[in-house]
Parts: C-alpha cells; sequence; structure tokens
C-alpha cells in the first residue's frame, strides 16, 4: 500500500472516532521563517537558514504540526479536506504531512512535532551518534551539518542529498552525493538515517524493507511514525 494511503486510512478512522468531521476548525498551513522555525542557533549552515527548505505549519485546535519542504502553499484546509486534496507536488504532501501532524498532535497521539530552536539543534546533534551501533558503516540521507559531524567521528558515513548546492563538496570529510546514488549507498550500509522530508519528497519507500535498520529523523515524520510503525530520532523536538 502506498505510505499516503496508510496514512488517510488512519487519519480517517481518527476523523470519525472522535468526531471531528464537519467542524469548523481549520488546518491553517503556512511557511515559517528560519528564525520562526529555529530561533538562532550557533551554527548558519542549515538548510532552512541557507534558504534550500521551509518550514511548513498547520494549526489545529491549537495544536502544531510542522513538515520541512523545498515548496510551500499558504492556505487553509478543513480536516475533511485532508482526506481528498491532491497529493501529486511536495507543497501538497508538506501541507497534509503538517496537518495531520497537527491533528495528531491535538489528539495527543504523538508527540514532538514542533522542531527544536536555539541551542537544541547541537544539543540534539551530540547524542545522535547514540541512535546507531557503533561501528557501522551508516548512510545519511539528507545533508544535516551537525548529524553529519557527529556520525562522521564515530565511524564510515555515506551522505546523499537533493540540493544541488550540497552535491559534490566535502563536510566533515564525507564528499555529498547525488540522489542516483542512494542504491548503491543502501547496499553498501549497514543502517540508514534519513531525514524525514523522505515523507514529503515521495521517497521514503525507497528505504523501508531494505533488509537495513532505518531510522528517520525530525519532526516531519512525526505522525507518520506513529501510524507506519517507524524509528525515529527527534530528542530535542517540541
Amino acid at each position: 500500500m502506498n505510505p499516503f494511503d496508510e496514512l488517510r486510512d488512519a487519519l480517517g478512522q481518527e476523523i470519525s472516532a472522535n468526531h471531528l468531521s464537519g467542524q469548523r476548525i481549520q488546518v491553517r498551513c503556512k511557511a515559517l521563517s528560519a528564525k520562526e522555525a529555529i530561533g538562532t542557533p550557533e551554527h548558519e549552515d542549515y538548510p532552512i537558514i541557507k534558504g534550500r527548505e521551509v518550514m511548513v505549519e498547520a494549526e489545529f485546535g491549537g495544536a502544531k504540526g510542522q513538515a520541512f519542504a523545498d515548496a510551500y502553499e499558504e492556505a487553509d484546509y478543513s480536516v475533511d479536506d485532508l482526506m481528498t486534496m491532491a497529493l501529486d507536488s511536495n507543497r501538497r504532501r508538506a501541507s497534509f504531512i503538517a496537518g495531520l501532524n497537527a491533528v495528531y498532535r491535538y489528539l495527543n497521539l504523538c508527540d514532538k512535532t514542533v522542531h527544536c530552536r536555539d541551542a537544541e539543534p547541537l544539543e540534539c546533534a551530540s547524542h545522535v551518534a547514540e541512535a546507531v551501533v557503533p561501528g557501522q558503516k551508516v548512510l545519511l540521507v539528507g545533508h544535516q551539518p551537525r548529524f553529519l559531524e557527529k556520525l562522521s567521528a564515530h565511524g564510515a558515513v555515506r551522505a546523499v542529498d537533493m540540493d544541488e548546492g550540497n552535491i559534490g563538496t566535502a563536510f566533515s570529510g564525507v564528499v555529498i552525493e547525488p540522489p542516483e546514488m542512494t542504491e548503491e549507498a543502501i547496499d553498501w550500509c549497514d543502517t540508514i538515517f534519513a531525514t524525514g522530508s523522505t515523507l514529503v519528497n515521495g521517497s521514503l519507500p525507497t528505504f523501508l524493507n531494505r533488509g537495513k535498520p532505518v531510522v528517520f529523523y525530525g519532526v516531519t515524520v512525526s505522525a507518520a511514525a506513529r501510524i507506519l510503525n517507524l524509528n525515529t530520532y527527534c530528542r530535542c523536538g517540541h
């Protein structure tokens, strides 16, 4: 089954069980500025600060859900709209995922749906090596500079990213590879450590059922991890 079919099935069950259908509460999707999203962290090389990505935020009944994406829309969706909206682009999928995170947070079905801020990204990264088995070869999917620093200090790492501005450049001694190298890198690695943004760009199924442990990091995947039974890492999310 397509992961989004599973997500919609689960959301539909919660809408029905909690009598949310037809309510006038709206899911309001908007893009946050870098400062709104992660405050003022010590380093300025995060994709959102460099303008490579945006943080899409949805609010439902006072609960907030976020999703990283490379495109966004500013729109109001009802809960029922989430069940029928086309998911044919990154911006639409970002709205859906942010909305799903907000609804699930409202229902107390998941936590850590809001990104960490200020000094917290560094605190999160300082523990990232604990999420993988020491000595294993790690594939990092999505260039997260602090994670790459910490993981590469503990063992062999390869990293793939979609940002052409990163591809071919060495960070922490690791040259960022293009998406075309993903299959080879999966075969090479022992563990996959992937950004939850793979859910938004549609590549998440690439990393499932590969016979390799996979951990998805960040707030984007919060509700989906609960529904799809995914392993996650998000130490300092809110």
